[in-house]
Formats: structure tokens, C-alpha cells, sequence
């Protein structure tokens, strides 16, 4: 492991949760760089370290849009918790779906394997994952090109070994007291 790795890695562990990248909130990339970053953190000068630590962290963080609707690393010893959040399709996840998201939501749930979403169906499916209804993922194409997709909870439960916790408002609970030393809860999480 990268030493750019290893520091992300120590940083999601000590928080429990880490933005990717944010100009005032912790971040992967202030941890990294040493300070905040203004912009785009892709013309940074380490952008490519902090991308490729990225990747070799993959399979030891959960990442996804927990915080501000933005990309998120989720420490694994809370992976639990997530995926009982994920999966218990309480009623500020299902409010206002229209039926193309709920089959969407069925497609996801009963797919063995991540679903590649093309436009314009994109944008249903990318309110499923800002609900927190599907986990996002990426896939490489045979052509060697990245592509978006999405997996239901219990998809990723099993690949990923967890057994997801009971109690969703508990589960619920534990994210909001680690973002409490951040403030702003209401904002920060999608409930």
C-alpha cells in the first residue's frame, strides 16, 4: 500500500467517515495536501496520488454520497450500520418516487450484479444513490473505459461480507454522532 493510501486509509479509520473532497469540511484531499483545496481537486498537483490511493483503498472503504450529496469513504467497521440504512427503505428514501424509480429500485434490488445506467435514465438513478437506495460502483468496460453502475443493499452486502445491523433509526444514530463534531447535520445527511 502507497503511503497517499495509507494516510487516507488512517484518516477514514480515525474519523469513521471522510468527505473525498470538500474546500471546509474534512476531506481526503486537505488530508493529503496538507490544507484545504480550493476548486477542483483534479488539477491539483497530487490528484493522480490521491486518485490512485483512491483505488488501492477500494476494497477497504465504503465510498458513496453520504455527506452534502457529495462522495463520501465510510470506515468498514461501519459498514453494518450503512447497509441497514440502505436497505431499510424508510419513508424519506421512498417519498415522491415515481414509478420509473421504483422499478428502477426493483431492478437494483433483485440484480445479482451492478447495473450499468445509460442517459437519460441517469438521473433516476442517481436519486436512488443520493437516497442512499443503491450503491454505486464503477465497472470497466472491455474497451478498457470506466462506467457507472449501481447495486442493490443485499448485492453488496453479500460481495462485500457484511451483515447489515437491525435497527435503521440506531444505524441512523451512529452517522449522525460522527458528523456531530462537523456540525450542520441537517445539511450533511440526506435524512
Amino acid at each position: 500500500m502507497s503511503d497517499v493510501a495509507g494516510t487516507i486509509l488512517a484518516a477514514v479509520d480515525r474519523h469513521g467517515v471522510l468527505l473525498v473532497h470538500d474546500r471546509r469540511l474534512p476531506s481526503v484531499t486537505a488530508v493529503v495536501t496538507g490544507a484545504p483545496v480550493a476548486g477542483s481537486w483534479w488539477s491539483h498537483p497530487m490528484a493522480s496520488a490521491i486518485y490512485n490511493a483512491l483505488g488501492e483503498i477500494d476494497d477497504e472503504v465504503a465510498t458513496l454520497k453520504l455527506l452534502a450529496g457529495k462522495n463520501t469513504l465510510v470506515a468498514r467497521r461501519h459498514w453494518p450500520d450503512l447497509a441497514c440504512v440502505g436497505l431499510a427503505h424508510d419513508p424519506w428514501q421512498l417519498a415522491g418516487l415515481d414509478p420509473a424509480a421504483e422499478a428502477m429500485l426493483a431492478e437494483f434490488d433483485t440484480a445479482g450484479d451492478p447495473v450499468v445506467i445509460e442517459s437519460p435514465r441517469r438521473r433516476i438513478a442517481d436519486l436512488l444513490e443520493r437516497r442512499l437506495l443503491a450503491y454505486p460502483t464503477e465497472l470497466h468496460t472491455d474497451s478498457g473505459r470506466h462506467v457507472k453502475a449501481y447495486q442493490g443493499w443485499l448485492h453488496w452486502c453479500r460481495s462485500r461480507g457484511v451483515t447489515p445491523s437491525l435497527d435503521s433509526l440506531r444505524a441512523r444514530a451512529v452517522f449522525e454522532h460522527l458528523v456531530a463534531p462537523i456540525g450542520a447535520r441537517r445539511t450533511l445527511l440526506p435524512w
